[in-house]
């Protein structure tokens, strides 16, 4: 908001939890005054779903986003997003679902043993996010969310990344930042949220355009890009739809909230949103 009052805009908060939204979109397109030109949705994961219907209705009305309702859901759900980039071709970690505990040790094997990475579909800022070092451990988790019907994923464990990964900030398919993230002593999340540490970084053209594609094939013009370092090449970990700004901005020094407004700028000059990023 303050990049783009900076740059001469008028810059006004649209609260997710006060609309409402009926099926033909008309009382909510009809109460916003002044009609924006864009809107910069920031839809936290317990409103995801709703996120979703509030999105596609600004779609429908043709007025440009920063996030898709196709990118948003896709990237929030954290196996749906590995399934759909693997399928087009990027490499990410070894990861699988299930929901029957006769499962569990097969299962196990199949992302390559002990130690792995145990997560919850949804989440954000490195919640909820477990490091399995032992078959007790392992039973008594994945036991607890199959007996509670609650989806969760597991995962390659990445050991030579050392806890650290990258950050890529893409904005109109450009890596506009990027800083590696290294996780604080005795933990191995490297998000700057659960106390890791950022330094800005030169990223090589393969995680440069990961990173891009990436974005492109989710519809996410803006998306923090997470990658790991492993000994086979890049691997994508995450796509956050709607990434904070003050660690990369920290980091690297470099104005991410002004590159996003002149993207913005460009989008709603070109009369639209660009589909391919």
């Amino acid at each position: 908001m303050e990049a783009g009052q900076a740059a001469g805009h008028h810059v006004y908060p649209l609260p997710t939890l006060d609309q409402m939204i009926r099926v033909d979109n008309k009382r909510f397109l009809e109460g916003l005054h002044p009609r924006p030109d864009a809107v910069i949705p920031r839809i936290g994961v317990a409103l995801s779903g709703f996120g979703q219907i509030l999105i596609k209705a600004l779609e429908q009305a043709d007025i440009p986003v920063t996030t898709s309702s196709f990118g948003l859901m896709n990237s929030r759900d954290k196996f749906l997003a590995g399934q759909f980039l693997a399928h087009h071709g990027i490499s990410v970690p070894k990861t699988l679902t299930f929901a029957n505990a006769r499962n569990i040790d097969s299962a196990i094997r199949a992302v390559g043993g002990y130690p792995f990475i145990l997560k919850k579909l949804k989440g954000t800022q490195g919640e909820a996010v477990y490091l399995i070092n032992d078959v007790d451990l392992a039973h008594k988790k994945l036991g607890k969310y199959i007996r509670k019907r609650k989806p969760f994923l597991i995962q390659q464990y990445i050991k030579e990344s050392k806890g650290s990964d990258l950050r890529c900030f893409v904005v109109g398919g450009k890596v506009v930042g990027a800083m590696k993230r290294t996780a604080a002593n005795g933990d191995f999340r490297a998000n700057i949220h659960a106390g890791g540490i950022g330094e800005a970084v030169k990223l090589s053209p393969e995680e440069r355009d990961m990173a891009i594609r990436a974005t492109k094939l989710l519809k996410l013009p803006i998306a923090g890009v997470d990658i790991l370092q492993s000994d086979t090449g890049p691997l994508l970990l995450e796509v956050n739809s709607s990434p904070g700004l003050q660690g990369i901005e920290k980091a690297t020094g470099k104005d991410i909230a002004g590159e996003i407004i002149r993207y913005i700028e460009k989008m709603v000059h070109e009369g639209g949103q660009d589909q391919n990023g």
